[in-house]
């Protein structure tokens, strides 16, 4: 079977969105959208793995399917937060208004319904898919608030002595012909009884915003989304982030105009965030692949855990120490089906082609290629970071299907799936390159 030596798989069949990211109990918990009967988007389920060092993972199968009429189609993405030393997940339930043809997996355009369901467990490992309630009903049509269908994702905190709930949506402004994006907030005091706060949006970013986290880091509030429609291609949408300021007193959210890219190669998608064993903040994302892997029995991976920090008013994402620890033997041989790490420092003019997948310094941007090693179809092959000020020092994390490029301690990422890459590496430069130690 062909699969990442590292990088997080399901099982079988399709993959998309981490969901209910949490340390709970000594473990690490993970579920993810997840469609058991085909390499396709359909009907979801929460599958569920759980690890205690974010490298071995233990599948456990199905968490959450729909089992109420409100999620009858689909258990979309969601989180958890521990209360009362109870696991509790939120989630998105849909009921589709309309079918796509005969096909009772897939519905019909913009022809579904949303609310907001919770959940509990004793321990994280026992779900009772009937003991389900909602907590965020859907929304009317003329709701001027929330969309009656895209409205999703939702993602808790606690914060002081209440907790709260962000949800990705989008709404009309009087006067535009096109939805905006945005972010509802909603408070509670005890997790299940919860009431609006406020909406926080940018006109200029999308016409829907999903899957949002919230978090501080360093005392400045960070906010990570994924708005759609913003490129013309088959990948129109991307995951963002930027500064805001949640007020719970006054009941407002304000979101720094200077919103950025998460990551600059566009496959990575749908992030979220927890804390890890030691109360660091933590991230897991989901790569999309246009194509399974070689043996059909698979799509979709996530990305390396990664740690966000944030320090001379930027983020930063680098691989999470519990991975990056593991590549500790030196080698000359590069192989693209087991993990590598290797690092160079690239000058102006200067490439590295890493079976396949051309990286050059140019300009002051860092550009990445793969033609090579991509599919020609409607999906973009080469990206180019924001410029460096001078200075390309390069991480570089491959495994097979997938090379991660973290460029100047992880100031910027772009994440890249690959396909056939071979097993040569042709650089003008020096590099180090190491293998997983004994």
């Amino acid at each position: 079977m062909s699969r990442p030596q590292l990088h997080f798989t399901p099982r079988d069949h399709w993959m998309n969105d981490p969901n209910g990211l949490i340390y709970f109990n000594g473990e690490y918990h993970l579920f993810y959208q997840y469609f058991p009967y085909e390499n396709a988007w359909g009907t979801m389920h929460w599958g569920h793995s759980v690890s205690t060092d974010l490298v071995h993972w233990k599948d456990l199968g199905i968490a959450l399917y729909p089992s109420k009429p409100y999620d009858r189609n689909g258990v979309f993405s969601g989180s958890a937060i521990e209360i009362d030393h109870q696991m509790v997940l939120y989630y998105t339930g849909v009921i589709y208004t309309a079918y796509k043809g005969d096909d009772i997996h897939r519905q019909g355009p913009d022809a579904f319904e949303a609310c907001q369901v919770m959940l509990t467990s004793k321990d994280g490992y026992h779900f009772d898919n009937q003991q389900k309630h909602i907590v965020v009903p859907t929304f009317a049509d003329d709701d001027p608030i929330g969309h009656r269908v895209h409205t999703r994702d939702p993602k808790v905190w606690k914060q002081d002595d209440r907790y709260y709930m962000i949800l990705g949506s989008k709404f009309l402004q009087p006067g535009h012909t096109k939805t905006t994006g945005q972010v509802l907030i909603y408070e509670s005091l005890d997790g299940q009884q919860w009431s609006y706060c406020t909406r926080a949006y940018d006109d200029t970013i999308g016409t829907m915003w999903e899957c949002p986290d919230y978090f501080t880091l360093d005392q400045q509030g960070i906010l990570i989304f994924s708005p759609e429609h913003i490129y013309k291609e088959e990948y129109n949408s991307v995951n963002m982030w930027t500064k805001a300021t949640f007020d719970p007193h006054s009941q407002t959210m304000q979101i720094d105009p200077e919103i950025q890219l998460l990551d600059y190669g566009r496959d990575l998608y749908a992030s979220q965030t927890a804390l890890d064993e030691q109360g660091r903040r933590f991230m897991i994302s989901w790569m999309r692949m246009p194509l399974p892997d070689q043996d059909q029995e698979w799509i979709g991976m996530m990305a390396y855990p990664r740690l966000v920090s944030y320090h001379d008013q930027t983020l930063y994402t680098t691989v999470h120490p519990h991975i990056d620890e593991l590549f500790t033997q030196p080698t000359t041989t590069f192989s693209s089906r087991e993990a590598r790490k290797l690092l160079v420092t690239l000058q102006d003019g200067q490439s590295i082609n890493i079976g396949g997948l051309v990286l050059t310094y140019q300009n002051d941007h860092l550009l990445s290629d793969r033609t090579q090693v991509f599919p020609q179809n409607q999906i973009g092959t080469r990206f180019e970071t924001p410029t460096l000020n001078g200075k390309c020092e390069l991480a570089i994390y491959t495994d097979q299907y997938i090379t991660e490029i973290y460029v100047n301690s992880g100031r910027y990422v772009l994440s890249q799936i690959v396909y056939g890459q071979h097993d040569t590496i042709i650089s003008q430069v020096a590099y180090q390159m190491f293998k997983i130690g004994a």
